[in-house]
């Protein structure tokens, strides 16, 4: 049965019973554990039909697939080319943890995200076990407070003076040439994003102009946009190039230009220091989340960790959320 509707989103949820898996997408299924993984849906012909994640629920599978028509079609006739029927589900119209937590998957941001939402969707003995140890409920929301970045990837300003090399990296780090970069000073007068992917989770860069003493006219204003926006971010990383000191507290400090071999920092002409600080940024953001087993991170649905918080308040009964969550 697909768990949700056509066109409602860039991704599809199916959940198969197949008595043989080897009966279907040529036979990828068969090695498929109950720990989500990348699979190659292919049709009768051997051709590939979706690249998607799959992970075993009780008798089933799950199966994230994209949710253009077309994927959804191929899917259907393999399917019917097997011999099994659909059957109809509600999804939106189902109450219980479940059904609430794989709305998420259309908001997941990287396979990373992906995969902790199928998880999450799986512990509903969790819950139930939290509810019955209300003083686990502030602590359990505490430690997975950083859900919120796996559908809303977190926004990362470069910082420094002019010259410190953050177009340069924002570059490299993206993959693509999307800032202008030259030895002339304040050669950026706006704000451009770039987004990459590392480890399976999403980050978005914003390089701006860099600072200085002295600018006037349109390089006051640029400073004042830069200002504008680091304010705005949710970490601040300071491009510290040689002779420069670090100028902001609470940001996350980086050596740039660092080009000499075994010299600390970051540099564009350096690939392996480049990954560390994707490694350092992803682990700044996720890595206290992705250390935690599922069973103490599926609160990832921003209605149900509202409704414990009512429920750890006194504001909502427990029957009442049973209700909601459970039944």
């Amino acid at each position: 049965m697909w768990l949700s509707s056509p066109g409602s989103a860039a991704l599809s949820l199916l959940r198969l019973h197949v008595p043989e898996a080897h009966q279907v997408f040529g036979g990828v299924l068969q090695t498929v554990t109950d720990i989500p993984q990348r699979v190659w849906l292919k049709n009768a012909a051997g051709e590939v039909i979706d690249e998607a994640m799959s992970c075993r629920e009780g008798n089933a599978f799950l199966i994230t697939c994209h949710g253009g028509p077309g994927v959804r079609l191929a899917v259907e006739e393999e399917l019917a080319q097997a011999g099994l029927s659909q059957t109809a589900a509600n999804l939106y119209g189902e109450c219980t943890f479940v059904s609430r937590t794989l709305t998420l998957l259309q908001l997941a941001r990287g396979p990373a995200a992906v995969r902790m939402v199928l998880e999450a969707a799986k512990e509903t003995e969790s819950l139930r076990n939290l509810l019955s140890s209300p003083e686990q409920i502030r602590p359990q929301l505490a430690e997975s407070e950083s859900f919120r970045y796996l559908f809303s990837p977190p926004r990362i300003q470069l910082w420094g003076p002019v010259n410190a090399g953050k177009s340069s990296l924002l570059n490299k780090l993206c993959g693509q040439p999307l800032a202008a970069v030259g030895d002339e000073p304040g050669l950026t007068r706006d704000v451009i994003e770039g987004r990459l992917e590392h480890q399976g989770f999403e980050l978005r860069l914003f390089d701006a102009p860099g600072h200085w003493v002295g600018g006037v006219g349109v390089d006051a204003e640029a400073q004042a946009l830069a200002r504008e926006w680091r304010g705005e971010a949710d970490l601040v990383l300071e491009l510290t190039p040689p002779g420069a000191a670090p100028e902001l507290p609470n940001s996350l400090v980086v050596a740039s230009r660092a080009d000499a071999a075994g010299a600390d920092g970051v540099s564009t002409q350096r690939p392996e220091t480049l990954e560390a600080l994707k490694s350092r940024l992803v682990e700044h953001f996720f890595g206290r989340l992705a250390a935690l087993p599922p069973s103490r991170r599926f609160l990832l649905h921003p209605d149900l960790r509202n409704n414990l918080e009512r429920l750890g308040e006194e504001r909502l009964n427990a029957d009442q959320f049973r209700r909601y969550w459970l039944d």
